[in-house]
């Protein structure tokens, strides 16, 4: 693993941290800074953790600290960013240097002192729990709920080809040390709201295939996150439900904002979503990216099937 000992080190040397979230909160980056958080407590050091434009999410809610646990203001000697592959996820108004950053996208590409890089690792959080041990901390319940949180939805429960024997392997350590797997499973796959459901109902109806179905997309405009009173947060994993159609290779889930249309890519087999995002400089990983489109629903359909034609031969 790539400087695991230079960025254990850093963080046993130094103090005052801040760790950086990306924009789109999910539990890789949320449950890697809470996990890093709590850990350094126990070596005595201060850190705070920042999201874009101050994001929180319910559904973690039960991760983060108490008022109590909270540390007191500070003045930031360094940032870390924790599973951030682009500083354009770290918003606009972001200008501070980074020290170290901690993540498992092949495609980062952060400028930074140090970089603790595993694109084999299923999430992020599983670099974090090495290098918990390489400081010999505890790995407490707490800490134990936020690894897992963030193993269990980068990896699909377990579902996605990223997942290894590994981490299973971390996973069970975690269960026996307190994780909450069955609580932490549900929150983050069987619970959901009425705005949700209404949304994937209105994902199925919407759903276009083609390319003699290997390819499935989907558009979720505007009207639809009107209509269905849906929450930004409750969004969540949406491209999973294009994506479970068995016959297609390539599913793409638009989700407008504003003049442009945000797309989740999830491909199977040999085809690589990263490579048809970077056409559109998004990126991500080999069988999950992302990218961003500009134009009406219309001319972003035309745009992006173009585009699969060209990369990916159909």
């Amino acid at each position: 693993m790539q400087n695991l000992k230079e960025a254990a080190n850093f963080l046993r040397e130094k103090d005052f941290f801040c760790f950086l979230c990306h924009k789109n909160l999910d539990g890789d980056t949320v449950g890697a800074a809470l996990a890093l958080f709590y850990a350094l407590k126990q070596l005595g050091k201060k850190a705070i953790i920042k999201t874009v434009n101050d994001e929180f999410l319910e559904k973690f809610g039960f991760l983060y600290p108490l008022k109590e646990e909270k540390e007191d203001l500070f003045k930031i000697c360094h940032y870390v960013a924790v599973d951030v592959a682009d500083t354009k996820l770290l918003g606009e108004n972001f200008k501070y240097k980074i020290d170290l950053v901690i993540d498992h996208h092949f495609s980062n590409k952060l400028d930074c002192k140090i970089k603790c890089i595993d694109a084999n690792k299923a999430a992020t959080c599983e670099i974090i729990y090495y290098i918990l041990k390489e400081l010999n901390l505890k790995i407490t319940k707490q800490i134990a709920n936020c690894l897992y949180v963030g193993i269990v939805t980068d990896s699909g429960c377990f579902k996605f080809e990223n997942t290894t024997a590994n981490t299973h392997k971390i996973a069970a350590d975690l269960i026996e040390k307190g994780a909450d797997f069955a609580n932490i499973n549900f929150r983050m796959f069987n619970c959901k709201t009425k705005e949700r459901l209404q949304l994937e109902k209105e994902i199925l109806e919407n759903l276009e295939y083609f390319f003699n179905d290997r390819c499935v997309i989907v558009f979720i405009t505007k009207e639809i996150i009107k209509k269905t009173k849906v929450s930004e947060e409750d969004c969540g994993s949406i491209a999973d439900i294009a994506a479970s159609f068995k016959d297609s290779v390539i599913a793409i889930t638009a989700k407008q904002d504003e003049d442009l249309f945000k797309l989740s890519v999830r491909t199977k087999y040999d085809f690589d979503a990263s490579l048809f995002c970077k056409s559109f400089k998004g990126g991500g990983h080999k069988k999950a990216a992302g990218c961003v489109v500009k134009g009406t629903e219309e001319e972003v359909k035309r745009i992006i099937l173009k585009k699969i034609e060209e990369v990916f031969s159909f």
